[in-house]
């Protein structure tokens, strides 16, 4: 009986913790930056149906339910054209400096293309993530001289030689 009465609060726990985020979208995109952006940040589902107008300029989007892991954004206005123009498959068309927070990790995706949907090898997979935040340069020679390692225990940039590249930077060091 105890062992039975343990399992039902570990489910009712692991339900409820898990139905919460999905239940409630603007905790989960506020949890994606730092409260001094995300409390004035305009809430966006993922289908781009503004949930809270904000402003400061920046945008916050919730966990995506339709990806593995926990991954809420919080972007300014060249990262949400960059976000557009991805979801189109059309290149972005920024003319600023982008910057990105994603507080709570990511999903796991490839370091190389940006429509990879399972490891192409195990060195280009990135996983476990963690908290890191992105940057835009609308000038992709500035990007040459940065790593391309996801590994090298500092910042990178992911999905070089593309439209999308940009520089990954890990709050934690991600070396081996």
């Amino acid at each position: 009986m105890k062992r039975t009465l343990r399992t039902l609060v570990a489910l009712a726990l692991l339900s409820s913790s898990g139905a919460g985020a999905a239940e409630d979208p603007i905790t989960s995109a506020m949890s994606a930056a730092p409260a001094s952006i995300s409390a004035q940040a305009t809430i966006m589902d993922w289908n781009l149906k503004v949930l809270r107008k904000g402003t400061n300029g920046w945008t916050c989007l919730p966990d995506n339910p339709d990806t593995p892991g926990t991954d809420p954004w919080c972007v300014n206005e060249p990262w949400l054209n960059f976000l557009k123009a991805y979801v189109k498959k059309a290149p972005p068309t920024y003319d600023q400096i982008g910057f990105a927070y994603m507080l709570m990790g990511d999903t796991p995706v490839s370091n190389t293309d940006p429509y990879a949907t399972k490891p192409t090898t195990p060195d280009d997979w990135v996983t476990h993530l963690g908290p890191h935040m992105m940057v835009l340069v609308p000038n992709k020679e500035l990007l040459k001289a940065i790593s391309k390692d996801h590994r090298n225990g500092g910042p990178w940039v992911m999905w070089p030689d593309t439209p999308y590249a940009h520089i990954m930077i890990p709050w934690e060091s991600r070396g081996h």
